[in-house]
């Protein structure tokens, strides 16, 4: 749990970062210290326990997963420059890291997860149908905020001793 909280909040705060881009230096701290603060929290719950065995498994299948995840990245961010749609690399790395955790919601099993990647998804295709001057704001924003709410929905779960 307290590892899913960390992940989730280092890639909030940089989605945060990629949607304030245009704010400058002080605003792209605010997702910094919104995930201070939820990572705090969260250190203050105790962590179900998990079995050897479960902990096992679940570790590889995130790292299965996040190995695919990674090789969709690559070639996203190496395509769409080829293709003359660079504008649209962050949005199709929203739906790509959405898709990445609809596996991690049915194996782990962390129901959440299916509304955390089916909202990322939806987030990109919205994003993709934006001028590409706006792609960035309309991604990064609400996939930081996305990602902030599963980090509360999994503390709340943990805190009432829900593991799975």
């Amino acid at each position: 749990m307290r590892g899913a909280i960390w992940v989730l909040n280092i890639f909030a705060t940089v989605w945060g970062a990629i949607g304030l881009a245009g704010f400058g230096w002080p605003a792209k701290a605010i997702p910094m210290v919104i995930s201070v603060i939820l990572i705090t929290w969260a250190s203050r719950i105790p962590a179900p326990e998990r079995t050897a065995a479960d902990s096992k498994r679940i570790g590889r299948l995130i790292g299965i997963w996040t190995m695919v995840e990674g090789v969709a990245i690559f070639a996203t961010f190496a395509l769409t420059p080829k293709l003359g749609i660079p504008d649209a690399a962050v949005p199709i790395l929203a739906i790509v890291v959405g898709l990445h955790f609809l596996p991690l919601a049915r194996g782990i099993p962390m129901p959440v997860y299916y509304a955390t990647g089916l909202a990322m998804i939806a987030t990109g295709a919205v994003a993709l149908l934006l001028p590409g001057a706006d792609r960035h704001t309309a991604t990064g924003i609400p996939c930081a905020i996305i990602l902030w709410a599963s980090c509360v929905a999994i503390g709340q779960r943990a805190r009432r001793g829900v593991l799975f």
